[in-house]
């Protein structure tokens, strides 16, 4: 039977019991932390593997502007894999007289200008025209998106246009950073949502340059994009990623009730990000974490060590770890031979379950002399 260990780990603690010796690794403890000062209706704080530092109606239904063109922009990457293919702009995207850049009928541009006016200037006629040309009519676009949603299991997020300028799209703030993790982890979309502006060509015009939506990008330390949007429902909306060092983080806020408010918004979420995350070694595989005793033998016992050592970026504060070895372990043992786990988590969520190993081999005791040499012959 296993005998379990729960330690708190703001330092290194040790616990005897049932002749077992447990070191715990070391971790600060934390202040209470106020939470960040941003009074939109609904957002969110992550970092970039998915773990939410912050939230406030993370799940919450609204409409979501153009923060919708990242799903248009995923789908177009399952489907278009030639980004220098040239399509012809059609007459519906050209008719598009809002959040445009004036493209032209007929214009002629590769899949990659169109993608980048999409996510840089937030070009709707952009987000029209591609999807058109690449799925035949905005209908089979849009069924394709909310596709795509479905397979990420964004169960509260769905299209109704290419862009967000219709009336009832809809996702989430925790569904938008799915989205945008995604579009992080492609790196031609990363490197497009860097870029602070996107030139246009125009017929029998000179090109004309568009600026980012995206106000943060060289303006905020570690800004990575990605995504704005706006329409009067949905409000003014932002997600946004950033890297210090070893921390990149993500926010999305929703509902915000200006332009210059979103990004203050968005800086004051990522700044509380900051200032209280950082890169912790949750498990080391240089310290020995248990020692148990050889059955039967006494004095003798083998070392175990993490199988491998786990770094997250954490929010500041304690986690607790749990060891789960045997009160003894019978020989022979072999070095790298599972002993038990170590489990660490935070508030009842788990963070992290490592194997620990034997540290050494330990051999079978030798074998017990015959007792006639033993004992003496009595006479």
């Amino acid at each position: 039977m296993s005998t379990r260990h729960r330690i708190r780990t703001s330092l290194v603690a040790l616990l005897l019991a049932t002749s077992l010796v447990l070191i715990a690794p070391l971790a600060a403890f934390a202040e209470a932390i106020a939470p960040p000062s941003v009074k939109v209706p609904s957002s969110i704080l992550m970092t970039m593997d998915g773990t939410v530092l912050w939230s406030r109606q993370p799940d919450a239904r609204r409409r979501v502007a153009s923060t919708i063109k990242l799903l248009n922009a995923l789908v177009l990457r399952d489907i278009a894999p030639d980004l220098n293919r040239v399509v012809t702009v059609p007459r519906k995207a050209a008719a598009i007289n809002n959040g445009d850049v004036h493209l032209v009928t007929g214009q002629k541009l590769k899949i990659r200008q169109l993608l980048e006016m999409m996510l840089i200037a937030s070009a709707n006629d952009a987000a029209e025209a591609l999807a058109i040309r690449l799925a035949g009519s905005e209908k089979a676009y849009v069924a394709l998106m909310n596709a795509k949603a479905a397979s990420l299991g964004l169960v509260n997020t769905h299209a109704t246009d290419p862009h967000g300028l219709g009336k009832h799209e809809t996702s989430t703030a925790s569904d938008l950073t799915v989205l945008a993790r995604h579009v992080m982890a492609d790196p031609v979309l990363r490197a497009i949502v860097l870029k602070r502006s996107v030139l246009v060509p125009r017929p029998k015009h000179k090109a004309r340059r568009f600026k980012s939506t995206d106000l943060l990008l060289g303006h905020y330390e570690g800004i990575e994009g990605v995504k704005t949007g706006f329409t009067n429902p949905a409000g003014y909306c932002f997600i946004g990623a950033a890297r210090r060092g070893d921390v990149e983080l993500m926010g999305v806020v929703l509902g915000a009730k200006s332009l210059a408010g979103r990004f203050a918004e968005m800086r004051r979420l990522l700044d509380w990000g900051f200032a209280h995350t950082h890169l912790q070694t949750m498990v080391s595989a240089e310290v020995t974490m248990g020692v148990v005793p050889v059955e039967g033998d006494l004095g003798r016992s083998v070392s175990v060590r993490a199988a491998a050592t786990v770094t997250r970026v954490m929010l500041d504060g304690p986690f607790e770890t749990t060891v789960t070895l045997p009160p003894t372990v019978a020989a022979p043992v072999s070095r790298g031979q599972r002993l038990g786990t170590i489990e660490v988590g935070r508030n009842g969520v788990t963070l992290a379950v490592v194997p620990l190993l034997a540290d050494a081999d330990v051999a079978l005791p030798p074998a017990l002399p015959d007792l006639l040499v033993m004992v003496p012959t009595w006479r």
